[in-house]
């Protein structure tokens, strides 16, 4: 039995050629891995501007980036595809593939599939709920299904998130005009609907605040990844729904990319069947950075969730990067562990969706459970001085929701677990403490 690569090469008796597997994944997607590996310091996205952050290798050498590189990939994929020892056989309990609503690729989907534009009628009750919330007095932590009424589109709203567990997994919700609204009631609005998708709002860090939103409060090399304008590599959140509100968008770059974990999981069951055992092993090093009294934790990136696959993961956790340098003295990525976490990103994007038509005003939910994600880089100004600009909630369904892994339920309770709201911090302004998006941890991943 020949061993098939993910990307399209058999490995048969003598080592793969390069060409047939740069060929199997999109043009555009071969031009950012270009870049990166050509213009090492520009933004991979939007490479008219220097982004001042650049691929970052372990010091100790092990064999991988925080920003994935394509030739790296293949280079070490070579390597490793002439080791007889790999096995060919996946894990016990792992199915050879997972089919459902939820596994799909990118370019099979039509836009009018996962767009839902909100009727005129639909946009005037929402402005009723948030004039009818404002005039209670309650605080935001109070938005509740009863206390935003949405008669009409409320009940369309639970349908939409019943489908992020148990249809596509996301949606866009779109023509809202943010430009109509205070910032303050941006965000009544925002969590008003968010409600009706899914009940449960999650601590996004240490610090207790319920949203994410930030400032160029500090430069680029210095911020945390998700403060930056760098590209993020694909990577999951801590919890279970994750939603967006365009508030500004960036002059170029910065689109959302989101893929289908059953569609990377299927093609690595398939093709790369000790890629599915590296991933599912306890064995993975977590950085702690000093944030607790070891260095670093051990578990696994994939999980089987009752015939369900959920990745959960951070890859600057994994590899650290030039803002958050690995720590000293931890153990090494292995070679097999570095093959299969960049499998893991560059199947993900040649399954992906890139939402290239965000308009303002729109809000992207998705299943983290079942959706990689990754950000473009992006570039703020041009002509009109445009700023990206989102909010981010995390979410949760009570009712729907899947079992957490329990390695990860003490992350999920942190975020979860707490009815006390007076503890919750909904900052209705970009965060300005320069601290906060230079050393903040949590709300950037897993760790």
């Amino acid at each position: 039995m020949a061993m098939v690569m993910h990307s399209g090469y058999s490995s048969g008796d003598h080592p793969p050629s390069i060409v047939p597997a740069y060929k199997a994944f999109p043009s555009e997607t071969l031009d950012e891995r270009g870049a990166i590996s050509k213009k090492i310091g520009d933004n991979p996205s939007t490479s008219e501007t220097p982004a001042n952050l650049r691929p970052f290798e372990s010091p100790s050498g092990s064999p991988i980036e925080w920003i994935p590189s394509y030739s790296s990939f293949i280079n070490r994929a070579q390597r490793r595809l002439q080791d007889c020892s790999l096995t060919r056989v996946l894990p016990a309990g792992f199915p050879a593939r997972v089919d459902s609503p939820l596994t799909w690729t990118g370019s099979e989907l039509r836009k009018e599939e996962y767009t839902i534009p909100l009727t005129g009628e639909e946009i005037l009750e929402i402005e009723r709920g948030l004039r009818d919330f404002k005039e209670s007095k309650l605080p935001i932590s109070l938005i509740t299904r009863q206390t935003f009424r949405l008669p009409t589109l409320g009940p369309r709203l639970i349908g939409l998130g019943a489908s992020l567990y148990n249809g596509r997994g996301f949606f866009v919700l779109r023509g809202l005009n943010p430009k109509r609204y205070s910032s303050e009631e941006n965000v009544l609005i925002y969590v008003g609907i968010s409600c009706w998708v899914a009940e449960r709002r999650g601590r996004q860090d240490e610090h207790n605040n319920m949203l994410y939103l930030t400032s160029s409060v500090a430069p680029d090399n210095v911020r945390q990844a998700p403060y930056s304008n760098v590209q993020q590599p694909y990577h999951t959140d801590i919890g279970d729904i994750l939603a967006l509100y365009t508030l500004g968008q960036a002059y170029k770059g910065g689109r959302s990319k989101l893929a289908s974990t059953g569609a990377i999981y299927n093609e690595l069951a398939e093709t790369r069947p000790d890629h599915i055992d590296t991933l599912r092993s306890p064995e993975w090093i977590f950085d702690t950075f000093g944030r607790s009294g070891e260095p670093y934790y051990k578990r696994p990136l994939l999980f089987n969730q009752g015939g369900k696959m959920v990745f959960a993961f951070s890859r600057r956790i994994l590899t650290g990067s030039e803002v958050s340098p690995r720590t000293k003295g931890i153990p090494d990525m292995t070679e097999a562990q570095a093959d299969a976490l960049d499998a893991l990103h560059f199947t993900a994007d040649k399954h992906a969706l890139t939402l290239d038509d965000g308009q303002l005003g729109d809000i992207l939910f998705w299943n983290n459970m079942s959706i990689v994600h990754a950000r473009q880089g992006f570039v703020d100004g041009g002509p009109m001085n445009q700023k990206r600009h989102l909010l981010r909630l995390w979410l949760r369904n009570e009712e729907l929701a899947w079992e957490t892994p329990e390695v990860l339920r003490s992350a999920w309770d942190a975020a979860y677990a707490s009815d006390d709201v007076s503890e919750e911090q909904w900052p209705i302004v970009p965060i300005m403490d320069r601290d906060h998006v230079t050393t903040q941890r949590r709300s950037s991943g897993h760790g």
